[in-house]
């Protein structure tokens, strides 16, 4: 594995997503300039209660959120032209950008989004043909160029993910080598200029690593990086690590510390900093049929519950959760299939490791069979989650992305869910 990754121009490689059970196929670069499709029956069902709009299924992959400024910015990869689109969303649930914002202003096709608020504006990384790309875009939807090179190499794989400080953000991923993957990060300043040399790695060589992602600790003034670890026992075994990097670079992990070495799989991790704890959430196989697990990390580093707290342990598939948190609880959502298609499902989760809603609560609602892919966020009162929606379950076919509002109280707010793509 080389450490400097400053490489040539080759094609993109994208990170695995979960499909009910097993993994799904890599994801094929998204093409510009396609023509959208028709509206098909199920935009009755998406717009029943909303008349101001005409849903398109215009996504090639699954959302992102973030919330800043008094508003949501809900971003995905897209078939048209620059790859990376999203749109505002306010806390009553207006959506702002109808026609969807381009993001990516560069001339190359981006794919798999990641995007944090540093206080003053939205920043958007996103893979590209020959590297990871971004921009900032202030709170009114105004994308401020240039683009941003985060760095130039073939050697690495999605997602791409960012969060950020008032002063700094921390761009995670995974650089390839002939016999490895290992987590990377990068540095950028809050004006948008990408720090010399401050792409590195940490994790551990000749080692499979992958689905790196971050959180800010504001009294701490570090970040918390964790990601799937095989460690050379093979995916079937895969642990979750962590690693402290502090916002001038100093990592405090040297190549990282175990959060979850529990029996089976443990996959597809986030992580939030509620201003106690960090709490980490995962994908997990101990059981046979993924759940959902998490775990709480004091700002010192030490993992809390060991053995991990079930957040859900349902029938069938439990995949790809997200968390966001406020005021003592935060909410943790997943893609569940417990009823037959996929769904998004979720439960709030307190500082003192206590679930709230035993084996969870539906989000989604009626309109599109299959719902998947959820992020979340947190601001003026609510949360909102999103996530990519379908007829039919073919994830890297051109879908719908929506939204629910959900409360502290778990009350969903949106049924159907609100339309985020939508025609110009």
């Amino acid at each position: 594995m080389k450490r400097e990754v400053r490489a040539g121009i080759a094609g993109l490689l994208f990170g695995s997503m979960l499909a009910g059970c097993g993994v799904a196929p890599e994801l094929e670069s998204p093409q510009g300039n396609e023509a959208l499709e028709a509206p098909t029956s199920a935009e009755a069902g998406l717009n029943a209660h909303r008349d101001d709009s005409t849903p398109a299924a215009v996504a090639r992959y699954g959302p992102v959120v973030a919330y800043g400024d008094g508003k949501y910015f809900a971003v995905w990869t897209d078939v048209r032209t620059g790859g990376i689109w999203g749109t505002r969303v306010k806390p009553d649930g207006t959506v702002l950008d109808k026609g969807g914002l381009r993001i990516n202003i560069s001339d190359e096709t981006g794919s798999q989004p990641g995007i944090a608020f540093n206080g003053t504006h939205f920043f958007v990384v996103w893979g590209g043909r020959d590297g990871i790309d971004g921009v900032r875009v202030k709170p009114d939807g105004t994308v401020v160029g240039p683009v941003f090179r985060v760095i130039q190499t073939d050697e690495f794989q999605g997602p791409t993910r960012v969060a950020c400080s008032p002063k700094i953000c921390l761009v995670t991923y995974t650089v390839t080598g002939d016999d490895e993957t290992v987590i990377f990060v990068t540095r950028v300043t809050k004006e948008g200029v990408v720090l010399p040399s401050s792409d590195r790695s940490i994790s551990a060589g000749l080692n499979y690593a992958a689905d790196a992602s971050a959180a800010w600790n504001n009294s701490k003034k570090e970040f918390l990086v964790v990601w799937s670890d095989e460690h050379g026992e093979g995916p079937e075994n895969a642990d979750i690590y962590g690693n402290r990097v502090k916002e001038d670079g100093t990592v405090l992990d040297d190549d990282g510390f175990p959060i979850s070495t529990a029996e089976g799989a443990q996959t597809t991790p986030d992580v939030e900093w509620t201003g106690k704890n960090y709490q980490v959430v995962w994908s997990d196989t101990r059981n046979g049929n993924p759940d959902i697990y998490g775990t709480r990390v004091n700002r010192q580093g030490n993992v809390k519950d060991a053995d991990g707290i079930p957040i859900t342990i349902a029938a069938a598939a439990q995949t790809a959760p997200r968390i966001a948190h406020h005021n003592n609880k935060s909410l943790v959502v997943w893609d569940d299939t417990r009823n037959g298609p996929h769904s998004i499902w979720g439960s709030r989760w307190d500082e003192d490791g206590d679930v709230w809603d035993g084996s969870g609560f539906p989000i989604s609602s009626n309109g599109l069979a299959q719902q998947y892919l959820p992020d979340v966020a947190y601001g003026s009162d609510k949360f909102l989650t999103v996530y990519a929606a379908q007829n039919v379950y073919e994830p890297f076919e051109p879908h719908y992305i929506v939204g629910t509002r959900v409360t502290h109280q778990a009350q969903v707010k949106d049924v159907p869910a609100i339309p985020l793509t939508r025609k110009d």
